[in-house]
């Protein structure tokens, strides 16, 4: 399931009508990777960007019930595929996914760089770590309206998708 969910926010070809899996009429080997080419975050069938986030998750909702018809999901992953359609920044002009970012933790292995997880992360003591970068800790991305706003909340914009998607492990670097 969560590759439907990272994959949904990453997008790649188009949805015209009726899918090329539903043509096919078998289900597609990777079904996350399928619904993102159908319905790219970014742009439409025509290569045009999203005249507005419904038509996005129109899209979703179209492809996923080509899929459901076919029998290709789980119960599960029928409720999710809408639900991170829905909670993402595709067709939404200028919106971007906010992370925000603790890297104030500071590792105590003894010999760090080692490649070996032998201290703790003084920001949470839960954390294994080698070097003070295994400490970052981050939350879940939120959806704001524009990388300013992003910044102006201690956020670092990582981008477009879907929430579900959540953040990447270590901040993008400038």
């Amino acid at each position: 399931m969560r590759k439907f969910i990272v994959l949904i926010a990453l997008g790649a070809v188009a949805f015209t009508g009726g899918s090329a899996f539903a043509q096919a009429n078998e289900c597609p080997e990777d079904a996350g990777a399928a619904l993102s080419a159908a319905c790219p975050c970014g742009t439409d069938s025509h290569g045009q960007s999203w005249k507005n986030h419904g038509q996005y998750v129109s899209c979703v909702v179209r492809f996923r019930n080509d899929l459901r018809k076919q029998g290709c999901l789980d119960a599960e992953s029928q409720r999710s595929i809408a639900r991170c359609a829905a909670r993402s920044t595709c067709g939404k002009e200028d919106f971007v996914l906010c992370c925000v970012y603790d890297t104030s933790g500071v590792c105590d292995d003894p010999l760090p760089g080692d490649g070996t997880a032998a201290g703790t992360c003084s920001n949470d003591d839960t954390i294994a770590c080698d070097t003070d970068t295994d400490c970052i800790t981050v939350g879940d991305p939120k959806i704001k309206h524009s990388a300013e706003a992003c910044t102006d909340h201690g956020g670092t914009p990582v981008g477009g998708g879907s929430v579900c998607a959540g953040c990447p492990a270590t901040p993008p670097t400038p």
